[in-house]
């Protein structure tokens, strides 16, 4: 799973965990938004799941988020453009809440803009005389907003080899986005060749392994590709395949 889909489920413990299996019992989906700056596909929501037996007390926050070559992740505070609605909620025990997100900026967008929506278990005070512990859940969805026009593109500018703690040798790629339009890995076919080795990474395959694999407008990404390498292979020669999917 990659970094930016573990985002989904992080469990924050805090104080002194009954409560753990109530983390586990909540869910959220989807964890990726795709909207465009207008249109019907400028909305969406995302659906909280609590099947545990105690109230859930909610709040969400916005940030904006921009990727490295390596895919770090930045943060900031932001998102005054994206309407989240409820911004607090309190899901009852069995019960379900639906968060509608919506863009509200420059309906014309220059170029393709990236958020972190986190939707947060609010920590309730304990009494001082009861020992307990209490599990803190967050929540972490990826929101893509797209501009009305334009397509993404991928280009390939090398390929290299790295080895990781274990000594297993993998392929890797850079590739660069040049348009203003986000573009997704998963949404790419990779063919990796050398000598007599070949193979052929899927869609849902680069979904399972890698995740969205964002590459941002006009910004560059190094991905190791989920591949161990035969011993003989020395380089490795790669095409890739974007399918231009917009929302």
């Amino acid at each position: 799973m990659s970094m930016l889909a573990r985002l989904a489920a992080m469990a924050l413990v805090i104080g002194c965990a009954a409560g753990a299996d109530e983390a586990r019992a909540t869910s959220v989906s989807p964890i990726q938004l795709e909207l465009t700056s207008v249109g019907q596909t400028s909305k969406s929501q995302v659906t909280i799941t609590n099947t545990s037996d105690a109230l859930l007390p909610l709040e969400t926050a916005l940030q904006v988020m921009e990727l490295d070559e390596n895919g770090g992740r930045k943060l900031v505070p932001g998102g005054e453009d994206l309407l989240v609605f409820p911004p607090q909620a309190a899901v009852p025990a069995g019960g379900t809440q639906v968060f509608r997100v919506q863009w509200v900026g420059e309906p014309m967008l220059d170029q393709s803009r990236s958020y972190l929506l986190s939707i947060t278990q609010v920590a309730v005070q304990l009494p001082q005389t009861k020992a307990a512990v209490q599990v803190v859940v967050s929540f972490g969805v990826i929101v893509n907003v797209a501009p009305p026009q334009g397509a993404p593109e991928l280009k390939l500018l090398g390929t290299s080899i790295v080895a990781d703690k274990q000594g297993k040798r993998h392929p890797a790629i850079m590739v660069e986005n040049a348009t203003r339009v986000h573009a997704l890995l998963q949404n790419a076919t990779i063919q990796l060749s050398s000598g007599s080795w070949s193979q052929t990474l899927t869609p849902s395959m680069i979904n399972d392994k890698i995740g969205l694999g964002l590459v941002q407008p006009g910004k560059r990404r190094r991905v190791v590709l989920p591949i161990d390498l035969p011993a003989d292979v020395k380089s490795v020669q790669a095409n890739i395949e974007l399918r231009s999917r917009r929302p």
